[in-house]
């Protein structure tokens, strides 16, 4: 009788909230405000604050149902843990069990981030910390700071900023860091929790999550001992210092070399890939009696691929094709040591008709050699004509092919000009002439003028092309105020990315040709010579060379002559840089 009973009631109340909702169809949804209040913490074990803690654990009950949210990647313990602690959630409680052993007299601090949301709108709890000491004394000193990138100035985020108190350098290789912080978006740092004494330190992109310097991971360090300490000003108001601590961020050029994909997409080319650029030139020996006579190599123009064209038609035509490739690599500490590797390349042709597969061997049969070139109307002064084919290029009849100029109506004459291979595979090649300004000018190729590795040759192709007058430009000089034989002026466009790097001339360094529109400037400090931007090295402790950012933006016009002077003085190089261009370098893409 109770079964049934139950159910007449739920019944009633679902025919009750039926009628009431056709009652009241006119007002539309019905519910309260969206939830926007994170959790709150009601009771912690141990806690805020406590002192001689002789657990394992840390306890965090909250005052409503929650959920984590990217733990792993939101905690922060100091000091760091080698093994993570085990984390259990269970509605409304959070329960964290050290997996090693606790430290004597030590404070511990642990940052949870934005990890403790609730469960129903996932509204986080940001910012929740707690600390408490095993002994009988809780370190209260801090430090602040910001980590920038030193080529460009910009903020780093989501990194491992760290103390050390082992002050020996190869600490930072061994040993886990005594306390750590992470960085936020603009690059700040704060390490709280610290014991008066001495220490080096870091900023660590902890790739490996183990809280110490592995080559390849993004780095910064401080060349001078940080010593944490109150200060008392004259209205007796307490501070923590330093509070303006600023490590330059880098990544050395040191990227680890290695073999990277075989790849084999269409029948008669292989792409050998690498992880980064080669040191030196791969060696490439072809096995199972194919001879080098029948391979065409061509190096990647930023040495990170080797691309191996196949000439031989039986060739071709093999499922596998194999050879050795000799090169070096990179040891676990980036140092090379040459290796030589057996690769396969293999190659599956598609399941065609045979109608389709007549047309695919009478479209190759039929094949031209495709040209194109950067000729245009509007060709920067500064530009080097070029043409380019679709397959390399084994012969050039130079006398079919033609440059000439319009000198009136209807009227040419013909322009002396050089032809030079622009890449190894010489699919490509620079087309070497004096061009004047505002002058027009027009390319031309005759029937079979070109001929690839492979018996084909080209169609008879034109290109026009106009170059832009001296009125079509802007031209800049900039005067350094503090001069000195080692600057380098790069201009920039409105992306950050550099458009000329010259070197800083004392009278005035002038950038000519350059097109009318918005640019940045900075300047770097060229210390060793090479002419360039030179990145730290931690092995021979060298920081990155000094970079300096003019505080505007250049608008540039037309047939302008504009003059800027630069005082790379005149602001802190850390506030240099234009917030308009200004960005995380660790933000998603």
């Amino acid at each position: 009788m109770k079964k049934y009973f139950g159910f007449g009631i739920t019944l009633t109340l679902c025919i009750a909230a039926l009628f009431e909702s056709c009652a009241n169809r006119g007002i539309g949804p019905q519910g309260g405000p969206k939830d926007t209040i994170p959790p709150v913490v009601v009771r912690v074990v141990p806690e805020d604050g406590s002192v001689n803690y002789q657990g394992k654990s840390v306890t965090i009950h909250c005052n409503e149902y929650i959920q984590l949210d990217n733990i792993a990647g939101n905690l922060l313990i100091s000091p760091p843990q080698r093994q993570q602690p085990e984390i259990t959630q269970t509605g409304k409680m959070l329960k964290l069990v050290f997996a090693d052993e606790m430290k004597d007299s030590t404070t511990y601090s642990l940052d949870f981030g934005s990890a403790i949301c609730d469960f129903h709108e996932k509204n986080a709890l940001k910012g929740y910390s707690i600390a408490f000491a095993t002994g009988p004394e809780i370190d209260t000193l801090e430090v602040h700071g910001n980590v920038l990138n030193a080529q460009d100035l910009n903020p780093v985020g989501n990194i491992i900023v760290g103390l050390q108190a082992n002050l020996s350098d190869s600490a930072f290789e061994h040993e886990v860091l005594t306390r750590i912080a992470r960085t936020d978006a603009q690059g700040g740092f704060a390490i709280h929790n610290i014991h008066s004494a001495d220490y080096r330190l870091y900023a660590l992109n902890d790739i490996s999550r183990d809280y110490v310097y592995n080559p390849g991971e993004g780095l910064a360090w401080q060349d001078s001992l940080v010593t944490p300490v109150c200060v008392t000003d004259s209205a007796g108001n307490v501070y923590t210092a330093p509070a303006d601590l600023l490590l330059w961020y880098f990544t050395e050029n040191k990227r680890k070399q290695s073999l990277g994909r075989t790849r084999r997409e269409e029948a008669h080319r292989i792409v050998v890939s690498f992880t980064a650029p080669m040191d030196s030139t791969p060696v490439i020996t072809p096995l199972d009696s194919v001879s080098p006579q029948q391979l065409f190599i061509q190096y990647g123009q930023n040495r990170d691929s080797v691309i191996i064209w196949l000439k031989d038609s039986a060739l071709i035509a093999r499922d596998s094709v194999r050879f050795e490739i000799s090169y070096y690599r990179s040891d676990s500490l980036l140092n090379l040591e040459p290796a030589t590797d057996t690769l396969r390349a293999l190659y599956r042709a598609p399941n065609l008709s045979a109608k389709a597969q007549a047309a695919k061997n009478k479209e190759e049969q039929n094949r031209r050699v495709e040209l194109s070139s950067n000729a245009r109307n509007g060709v920067d002064v500064s530009d080097t004509l070029f043409i380019r084919a679709s397959y390399p290029i084994e012969r050039i009849i130079t006398d079919s092919i033609h440059l000439k100029k319009k000198t009136g109506i209807e009227q040419w004459e013909p322009v002396p000009f050089e032809i030079v291979p622009r890449d190894s595979a010489h699919l490509s090649y620079w087309v070497i002439a004096e061009l004047e300004k505002g002058g027009m000018y027009e390319l031309k190729a005759d029937s079979n003028a070109l001929w690839d590795i492979y018996g084909k040759s080209n169609k008879e192709r034109s290109f026009s092309l106009t170059l832009k007058k001296d009125e079509d430009y802007s031209t800049l000089t900039i005067k350094m105020t503090h001069y000195s034989p080692e600057m380098r002026l790069q201009l920039l466009d409105e992306k950050d990315q550099p458009v000329r790097d010259v070197k800083a001339v004392e009278e005035g360094t002038v950038f000519r040709y350059l097109e009318p529109k918005g640019y940045y400037l900075r300047m770097y400090l060229d210390l060793n010579g090479d002419g360039r931007w030179t990145t730290g090295d931690w092995e021979l402790k060298r920081q990155p060379e000094p970079v300096y950012y003019f505080r505007s933006k250049l608008s540039l016009k037309a047939n302008w002559e504009f003059e800027e002077s630069f005082d790379h003085t005149a602001v802190p190089q850390r506030d240099s840089k234009p917030q308009e261009i200004r960005k995380d370098t660790n933000a998603k893409k």
